[in-house]
């Protein structure tokens, strides 16, 4: 069975367990972008801190480093903290997401050839009639090209994402960002010996022991008890703005897959290759998905990287307003005037553009491919090996 034939189902499993594999690979690249966003140093170019670097102090410590955040993650055993809940939310969101994909391309397809056969019918009952103006109606709206079907198919699978899937990457985000909450500290004495007055000292010294961390759907009850059910919906106009990093994603990937897919059946039946020979053509191999999956990415997060770095920015200058209204009590108010939070996605973007030009829309970049296109990568070769196990199982040969 040709892989463009299988039922959504299977591409739905395909992709689940290509996103896991692929979250699980790269968390700690993920996890030290979380921590250095969390902790974020004078030294930074973040725009949120132009405001307050007149007054810094030259002793100040140098900013840390991704491969000291690593280190510092890996001395505590903590490269993999909120692992569980990241992998979690990742295989349901990448199910929902080539389920929803190939059901409506399925749809779309569907509709529009309906719609061609019915247009030039000759219905003289009213129902019919009505059907007719309604087909009609989904004819001239639904897109006349395959590429740009594909392109809203890739769009209106991103939008049902974000809204069934923020609650789940709220509540993975509260988990990564949050700090191990110690608890009992039990007293453990130790001596050591003075050797000036051969007096032996006890000393206190304190073993920290941690709660363990909340799976996701505790910390999703917390938000939604503490907070309010809506705030589990918390951040989703933002996400809506970066629909397009995805749609563009599967869009491009799906184009050159379909594309290399038809010149190697092509090449398949002109070749009088065998039956076996044509199935195997329409699989890519794993460079192949590989080298595509990569590709697609890249373009998708050059072009969306500005939205991107806006919602962070917007985040972190929230979270320093929040902490400067909680010191501004016991500190002067003059400290705490300028920092502002911003108005809206076009203002972010607007100050970090008048601060460092157009570069500065762009900062930060390197280090988001290597762990984006990366993952990407490993998703959609494991997306594809899986397909074919998928399709033995649904059609044994």
């Amino acid at each position: 069975m040709p892989a463009k034939e299988l039922p959504p189902i299977a591409h739905a499993i395909a992709g689940a367990a290509g996103g896991a594999f692929a979250t699980w690979l790269f968390y700690p690249l993920e996890l030290i972008r979380v921590e250095m966003q969390k902790n974020p140093q004078p030294s930074s170019s973040s725009s949120s801190r132009h405001d307050n670097d007149e007054d810094d102090d030259g002793d100040a410590p140098p900013p840390e480093t991704n491969l000291e955040c690593l280190i510092r993650l890996y001395k505590k055993q903590a490269l993999y903290r909120g692992a569980s809940s990241m992998v979690i939310t990742m295989l349901i969101s990448s199910y929902i997401t080539f389920f929803a994909l190939e059901s409506i391309r399925r749809s779309m397809a569907s509709l529009k050839h309906q719609a061609a056969s019915s247009y030039n019918r000759q219905q003289q009952t009213r129902q019919i009639h009505r059907l007719q103006k309604h087909i009609q109606f989904l004819n001239y709206m639904l897109p006349k090209s395959k590429m740009s079907s594909s392109l809203l198919a890739s769009t209106l699978t991103g939008i049902i994402n974000v809204f069934l899937t923020t609650p789940l990457w709220n509540g993975t985000r509260r988990i990564m960002e949050s700090d191990p909450q110690p608890i009992q500290q039990e007293p453990v004495l130790s001596c050591t010996a003075n050797n000036s007055n051969n007096e032996e000292q006890q000393h206190i010294m304190k073993a920290q022991h941690y709660k363990p961390e909340p799976n996701l759907w505790e910390m999703m009850h917390t938000i939604a008890t503490e907070e309010g059910v809506l705030q589990l919906w918390h951040g989703t106009v933002s996400s809506l703005l970066l629909v397009s990093n995805p749609a563009i994603q599967y869009f491009l990937y799906e184009q050159i897959r379909v594309w290399v897919l038809g010149v190697k059946n092509r090449r398949s039946s002109g070749g009088g290759g065998g039956g076996g020979d044509r199935a195997q053509s329409l699989q890519l191999t794993a460079m192949e998905a590989f080298l595509f999956g990569a590709l697609s990415k890249t373009v998708a997060t050059v072009v969306t990287y500005p939205l991107q770095l806006g919602q962070v920015l917007i985040r972190l200058r929230k979270n320093e307003v929040k902490e400067a209204m909680e010191q501004q009590a016991d500190s002067s108010p003059t400290n705490t005037a300028s920092i502002e939070e911003y108005n809206g996605m076009a203002d972010c973007l607007y100050q970090q553009f008048t601060r460092g030009g157009f570069s500065s829309l762009f900062q930060g970049m390197s280090s988001k491919l290597v762990q984006t296109v990366g993952q990407a990568s490993f998703i959609f070769v494991t997306y594809e090996q899986m397909l074919a196990v998928v399709a033995n199982f649904i059609e044994p040969r």
